[in-house]
């Protein structure tokens, strides 16, 4: 019996779930033939006819007699594998040449234990990524409850009955919830894209809370992409989040020991922290129709398959710990200290600017002014209130049929201490307490975790063009303080208004992409991934 300790816990987020979704395309599930051909060397990623791949593991004087399949290795062009289809290698990585792998079982649309559609391959590397290692803090959480009805009875008498019955209704939709660093990083020379263009390590899941796709895997910003990616920043808009279903994902947490699959994700919210003296933190939380242990191999992100002439080779079928068979080639990983940046909280800063409203200060209005404030701590949610609609069938134990979104909330609260220097929190203190005729102030607020609003390296910049304020609030300690506590309303909701342009979210890397040593790399020229 083996124990799984939560420190060897590793989250694969992917909109797939290791089938293809395509009734067309197979994917193979084991072979049990090799022939070897002559030349090759441990290591080498040999090319097969109808896009299968694989990873040689052993030779025999160059004849290939083991190979690794990852699980975006396992073909998928057009054409349709057959079991006993001999697949002749016609490329290799090394100077090997010749062989062919004997197919050995095929699946496509359902899951292996065919009650869950397919819904993609994993794929890791060129623009049309799909799965991505999400590198996550101690914490995380998942589970699934269900409802339950107690039926009850109620007796006069001297010996009433007084028992009960409990009956199992349904199951409640599950919840997910962990907490990442706030990573931006640029794409290097041999990356799965652009060299130069920014990104993030969790932009799948930005993905997932602002819009409805990542077209192509490349969130190069098409009608349905909230993420954008260029040599400027990478750019998350909620311009496309107005829908009753965003996009849903499958995530994976690998336990040391079990895989566990959270199925129909949706990301309800993330919370940002700016506590002054830790690391920029995002708290990413939500819910799924159902969760379920991976068995199969193929369905499994943290597994590849070893194989031999006899197929699957005993108690070697799982490399979560091999790096060199599975994360380093399947998957963006991005998660090493020295793939992406770190941010410090401690050099964010705030601006804030208003322009002259109600008529200015001596209406009882604002006048236009920009103040310069230093933030001491705070937060920012972003929330999509998602409801989950779960059938009431009697005799069965129903599940959530699935989701819709709610309206969007983006709020959040900082704090600083209570300063009389120019335009500094006490300014913004009284400006607001003497705007009693202003129901609805609007200020431009833009929130830069990491540095300042000038300057060079790392930095995620919180852009609200239309921040509602309340007035703040004193708050006494050791040092006077305030607290600001805002809402970003957007113009949603008026005449000419635009839906979505509450809040606009912009990374700028400056450490680049650690790309691996030939050829295990994420090149956008020679990608191994499988569409």
């Amino acid at each position: 019996m083996a124990l799984n300790l939560s420190r060897n816990t590793k989250v694969f987020v992917s909109t797939g779930n290791g089938v293809n979704a395509d009734q067309t395309k197979h994917s193979l599930v084991e072979i049990d033939g090799i022939t070897g051909g002559s030349g090759h060397a441990v290591g080498d990623i040999v090319t097969c006819s109808k896009g299968v791949k694989a990873i040689v593991s052993a030779v025999d004087s160059g004849a290939i007699t083991q190979v690794f399949i990852p699980n975006n290795y396992r073909g998928g062009t057009a054409s349709t594998l057959a079991d006993n289809e001999s697949l002749s290698i016609t490329a290799t990585t090394g100077s090997g040449t010749g062989g062919a792998l004997t197919v050995k079982g095929i699946t496509a649309g359902v899951t292996v234990d065919g009650s869950r559609a397919g819904t993609g391959l994993f794929i890791g590397n060129e623009s049309d990524a799909n799965t991505f290692q999400i590198g996550v803090l101690d914490g995380y959480s998942f589970s699934q409850a269900n409802e339950s009805s107690d039926i009850v009875v109620s007796e006069a008498g001297v010996t009433p009955r007084r028992s009960s019955k409990r009956f199992n209704d349904s199951l409640s939709p599950g919840e997910w919830s962990f907490q990442t660093y706030a990573r931006p990083f640029k794409h290097g020379a041999n990356s799965f894209r652009t060299s130069g263009h920014h990104d993030m390590v969790e932009n799948i899941l930005w993905a997932a809370i602002a819009g409805k796709d990542i077209t192509g895997g490349a969130l190069t910003g098409t009608s349905a992409a909230a993420v954008t990616c260029d040599g400027n920043d990478a750019d998350v808009s909620f311009l496309r989040s107005d829908h009753h279903e965003l996009l849903k994902l499958n995530i994976f947490f690998a336990l040391e020991n079990t895989t566990y699959r959270l199925n129909e994700c949706q990301v309800n919210q993330v919370e940002i922290d700016f506590s002054i003296d830790g690391i920029a933190t995002l708290s990413w939380s939500g819910n799924c129709t159902s969760i379920d242990e991976v068995t199969a191999a193929i369905e499994d992100p943290t597994k590849a398959i070893q194989c031999n002439n006899s197929g699957i080779m005993s108690n070697a079928n799982e490399f979560t710990k091999d790096v060199t068979k599975v994360e380093k080639i399947n998957f963006v990983d991005t998660t090493g200290a020295n793939d992406a940046d770190y941010l410090r909280n401690k050099l964010s800063e705030l601006t804030l600017s208003v322009a002259a409203q109600g008529g200015g200060k001596d209406a009882g209005g604002l006048d236009a002014r920009t103040y310069s404030i230093a933030i001491t701590g705070g937060s920012l949610t972003i929330a999509n209130n998602i409801t989950y609609l779960t059938p009431e069938t009697l005799g069965i134990i129903d599940k959530p049929i699935g989701s819709f979104s709610g309206n969007r909330a983006i709020s959040g609260s900082l704090t600083c201490y209570l300063d009389t220097k120019t335009n500094g929190s006490n300014q913004l203190l009284s400006d607001m307490q003497a705007a009693d005729k202003l129901i609805n102030p609007s200020f431009d607020m833009s929130l830069f975790m990491g540095r300042g609003a000038t300057g060079s390296g790392a930095v995620i910049e919180f852009d609200i063009p239309k921040a509602h304020l309340s007035i703040p609030t004193i708050e006494v300690a050791d040092i006077i303080s305030t607290n600001i506590e805002f809402a970003a309303v957007g113009t949603g909701l008026d005449e000419d208004g635009i839906p979505g342009d509450e809040i606009v979210v912009k990374y700028t890397g400056d450490t680049s992409h650690s790309d691996g040593t030939a050829p295990l790399v994420y090149a956008a020229s020679s990608s191994i991934a499988v569409s």
